[in-house]
């Protein structure tokens, strides 16, 4: 599918930015993805947070792109500093499936995951572009970093008998 382009696999809480052509792949339960692309520049970013947010943090070294908020703001930050214009970059969401049974009555981690990331590029003034959010199933990226495409495949969930 890829032949002809280099692949790297996103980890959870890593983030991974390149004016490259580079085909970055990653898996995502209740975590999300954000991806963000200029095309003048040819210039992707995606992340994979676990958490809504940095104040869930209990040590004080840990891997901030582990959260959603850490994540975008330095996203942004970057995006900033290249001095590339919002209406310039194209923002996707994806993830954040409810991946386990749950009580009804408590908002999953894939729920609020979603609910920071749209809250906060929100308050940050981007528009999403796509979105491919919640359900109950895994979801398997490929983003492109020299096109912003992102390439989206589905796994049910396994069943046990």
């Amino acid at each position: 599918m890829f032949d002809d382009v280099s692949c790297e696999y996103l980890l959870p809480g890593e983030l991974y930015q390149s004016s490259d052509p580079i085909m970055i792949n990653t898996v995502l339960g209740s975590c999300i993805s954000v991806t963000m692309f200029s095309r003048r520049l040819s210039f992707g970013m995606i992340c994979h947070s676990m958490l809504p947010s940095s104040c869930d943090s209990i040590k004080q070294n840990e891997n901030c792109m582990r959260y959603v908020d850490c994540a975008l703001l330095y996203m942004n930050e970057v995006f900033t500093e290249k001095k590339i214009i919002k209406d310039e970059i194209e923002v996707k969401l994806f993830g954040g499936s409810d991946m386990f049974e749950y009580n009804r009555n408590v908002e999953t981690i894939g729920a609020k995951n979603i609910n920071a990331a749209v809250a906060l590029l929100d308050n940050l003034k981007y528009t999403i572009a796509a979105k491919d959010i919640g359900g109950q199933f895994t979801r398997k990226l490929y983003f492109s970093t020299e096109t912003g495409i992102v390439y989206v495949r589905k796994i049910s969930r396994l069943q046990g008998i």
